[in-house]
């Protein structure tokens, strides 16, 4: 789980840009609002167009999922529900 930042000022775009706490591109304290902690950047983006429907997600921050893998077959195995 990461957490989430949304920009107080809006990109060239004129989107407000959302950014994971180690994202090299966070603006500084004063210039963001903390969303919460989320599994990966759509779920912030949800979060964060309730209150600025004009958000998207970092382009450092998009490719970053940290949705947990609860698995006990490995990534080669087939999984059949009902053999």
């Amino acid at each position: 789980m990461k957490f989430y930042y949304l920009s107080t000022e809006p990109n060239v775009e004129g989107e407000f840009e959302i950014h994971h706490r180690e994202c090299s591109k966070i603006p500084s304290y004063h210039m963001r609002f903390y969303l919460g902690p989320f599994n990966n950047g759509q779920e912030a983006l949800n979060q964060a167009r309730v209150s600025q429907a004009k958000s998207t997600i970092c382009s450092t921050c998009q490719n970053v999922a940290m949705v947990p893998k609860f698995s006990h077959f490995s990534d080669t195995e087939s999984f059949h529900p009902n053999p």
